[in-house]
């Protein structure tokens, strides 16, 4: 599983998560003196192609570029794992933000399940949708959101999918997929 290459970086991120954590604790930390309109989205960020061939580098199996009513995505095989990166903000062949997504459904899921992960997580929002028909499955689907930069290229990807890939095993323990100790190792 592509965990293993992210676990230093997943690492290096909680800590410096905490000196942010407590400047946005303090008051009059931020002073805003102007608005500036927000550029557009689209000026920055990464072909799905570049993005693609970033994650097949650091060993995810990862399906070609798929455009559905109009979406690009692809789709991510990591051990038991499947998940997808959906393209937004698409002008060309670039594409200023994207959103990392996975669906799990059984049924243990509820939405106070689903809330209580919200309650408790900062970085992996989900949430939760009934089953279709009476005494179906709910289904429980959790997103993580990242604009692109330009000038960074892919390394900008790295950090933030190292978040994905660290807390997306604890979600699916969280929601039943995995028994606790059937969990991937991080």
């Amino acid at each position: 599983m592509i965990q293993r290459h992210f676990a230093a970086a997943l690492a290096t991120a909680a800590v410096l998560a905490v000196p942010g954590a407590a400047l946005a604790a303090t008051p009059g930390t931020l002073i805003q003196t102007s608005y500036q309109a927000a550029a557009d989205p689209a000026a920055g960020g990464l072909s799905p192609t570049a993005v693609r061939d970033w994650l097949v580098g650091v060993g995810a199996t990862v399906s070609e570029v798929t455009r559905e009513d109009g979406r690009l995505s692809i789709t991510i095989t990591d051990g038991p794992l499947t998940w997808l990166i959906f393209f937004n903000s698409c002008q060309g062949d670039v594409c200023g933000d994207i959103q990392y997504m996975a669906a799990f459904s059984n049924d243990t899921i509820t939405l106070d399940l689903v809330n209580a992960w919200n309650l408790e997580q900062r970085f992996l929002k989900a949430y939760y949708t009934p089953g279709t028909t009476a005494g179906a499955a709910g289904t429980a689907i959790v997103q993580y959101d990242l604009l692109l930069v330009d000038g960074l290229g892919v390394d900008q990807l790295l950090d933030p999918t190292s978040v994905w890939v660290g807390l997306l095993p604890v979600f699916g323990t969280h929601v039943g997929f995995f028994a606790p100790a059937d969990a991937p190792a991080q």
